[in-house]
């Protein structure tokens, strides 16, 4: 089976689900705040975990009367998803035939709005939900509990995915910022995580996310302080 026409919200899927990557064909869209180039979707950006700002805006904008209470442009601002980019998501929507949702975001802080959003424009585009392992999602029963203000990850930040162990795969900005070197053994410390892993440069990674395969069982962005081990 081949998914065609899908709005996505998917993470680095071509490392997380290669099969179900290669399965979404034609025209799609993802909004991630990291770009899959693999995977065959125009790439919209936003902010590290925004996904319920950005689907609140897509809400309002939509012209709902349970939604004239949100201010546009704070969630536009606070998302950095424009409104322009939200309207032509919103043009996509209608002809669109799947929404696909990383599985991941059963960790999201503010999943269970995430949930009503994602079940409102499904019903208002008749849309089927997936998420990225390929499970049906039935989200009628969420309800709508007032938004959470997003969390704050300017710095350094891990996304957990598959790598080589202990190998810290990050971009020259992500180096700086630590001011490490290349190939340097460092300490990295977060919330619930505390481990040592190697620095390994990346040309083709952009920005202050590193990619690392560490024990979690939650969300998948962690935001990171970086130690030198000496």
């Amino acid at each position: 089976m081949s998914y065609e026409k899908a709005f996505c919200f998917l993470d680095m899927l071509s490392l997380k689900n290669k099969a179900l990557c290669e399965k979404i064909k034609g025209d799609n869209i993802n909004i991630s705040c990291l770009e899959d180039k693999k995977l065959h979707a125009k790439f919209y950006k936003c902010e590290i975990a925004s996904i319920s700002f950005v689907l609140a805006l897509l809400c309002k904008l939509q012209g709902d009367s349970q939604f004239k209470a949100f201010d546009e442009g704070y969630l536009s601002a606070e998302s950095c998803l424009g409104e322009e980019e939200a309207l032509e998501l919103l043009a996509f929507l209608k002809q669109a035939k799947w929404l696909i949702i990383d599985a991941n975001l059963e960790f999201h802080k503010d999943f269970e709005n995430i949930k009503y959003f994602l079940n409102f424009l499904s019903k208002e585009f008749k849309l089927q939900i997936i998420n990225s392992k390929e499970e049906k999602q039935d989200f009628t029963n969420a309800k709508f509990n007032g938004l959470k203000e997003l969390d704050n990850y300017d710095g350094l930040v891990l996304f957990r995915v598959k790598t080589e162990e202990n190998v810290l795969q990050c971009s020259q900005q992500f180096l700086q910022i630590a001011k490490c070197e290349n190939h340097q053994i460092v300490e990295l410390i977060g919330k619930n995580l505390n481990l040592k892993a190697k620095l390994c440069l990346d040309e083709n990674l952009q920005g202050t996310i590193g990619f690392l395969d560490f024990e979690n069982s939650g969300f998948d962005f962690v935001q990171i302080r970086v130690k030198e081990i000496k």
